[in-house]
């Protein structure tokens, strides 16, 4: 496996912007990804963490986060991908890591998800982190789009 580093981005240019939205679509599809509108405010009031390559600094993998309103301890991943390409390596489980450990250390005590229960893969690296099913969201993006909610409790 290549060295990677996992970073938190805190300050943007477009091309980061360009970047990171072409990713979004290559690896959730269009329906799916965020844009040059909801980017630069996941960064600033959210978080958004990176895999990316040491060597050239290239985004393989990303994570975006939110916090929830009311329960400030809790955090939500909106968003969690590897690239075509890098996955089966261990960098899922990598980015996964070292995010649950920046949470951690930032006082959350819960961390919640939704996952397509078809995606046999994220399904079983959150349990592999402790994640638990806890209900099934009918059409929570749409007609027929359901996604089950996965909770990790610190």
């Amino acid at each position: 496996m290549q060295e990677i580093e996992i970073k938190t981005i805190k300050d943007f240019s477009l091309s980061l912007i360009e970047n990171i939205k072409k990713l979004e679509i290559e690896n959730l599809g269009k329906d799916a990804a965020i844009n040059e509108w909801q980017i630069p405010v996941i960064i600033r009031y959210g978080k958004f963490i990176v895999a990316q390559l040491k060597k050239s600094s290239k985004i393989i993998g990303a994570c975006e986060i939110l916090r929830e309103w009311k329960e400030t301890r809790i955090a939500f991943i909106y968003s969690f991908y590897i690239c075509s390409g890098y996955r089966a390596q261990g960098i899922g489980k990598k980015l996964l890591k070292d995010t649950l450990d920046i949470l951690r250390d930032e006082n959350f005590e819960q961390v919640e998800l939704t996952v397509d229960a078809e995606n046999k893969a994220a399904v079983k690296l959150y349990e592999r982190f402790g994640f638990e099913a806890k209900e099934v969201r009918l059409d929570e993006y749409g007609a027929g789009i359901n996604r089950t909610l996965m909770v990790l409790k610190f």
